[in-house]
């Protein structure tokens, strides 16, 4: 028997997704002058074999678990298109909009 999780759910209960040709990573950014971690999203693309930043600002929170929940919300905003990826290549950015398509639904699983 196989169960089906949204797909926010693993990325927040797992810290990765993959859809796509995409590996889409929860992670930590530290600041040099500060011993604060940023939740930033990485995404590995399949086609160049490379990890990208995506480099949309997300609120840090009060907890880590807060930082990680505005993580999913920025993608979710993402997916919803009320916000556009920023990435260093808009090779990266247009490859990785039409890849998050299939998640508008709340109805895609990720198996």
């Amino acid at each position: 028997m196989t169960m089906t999780v949204s797909w926010k759910r693993q990325l927040r209960e797992n810290g990765f997704i993959e859809v796509g040709g995409f590996r889409i990573e929860l992670t930590l950014e530290n600041t040099f002058m500060d011993i604060d971690y940023i939740p930033r999203i990485a995404v590995f693309w399949e086609e160049d074999g490379r990890w990208h930043v995506l480099r949309n600002s997300i609120p840090k929170g009060r907890t880590l678990e807060e930082g990680w929940d505005n993580a999913v919300k920025l993608l979710e905003k993402i997916v919803a298109g009320e916000e556009k990826p920023m990435f260093d290549d808009p090779s990266v950015e247009r490859a990785f909009l039409e890849t998050l398509r299939v998640l508008i639904s709340d109805d895609f699983k990720i198996r």
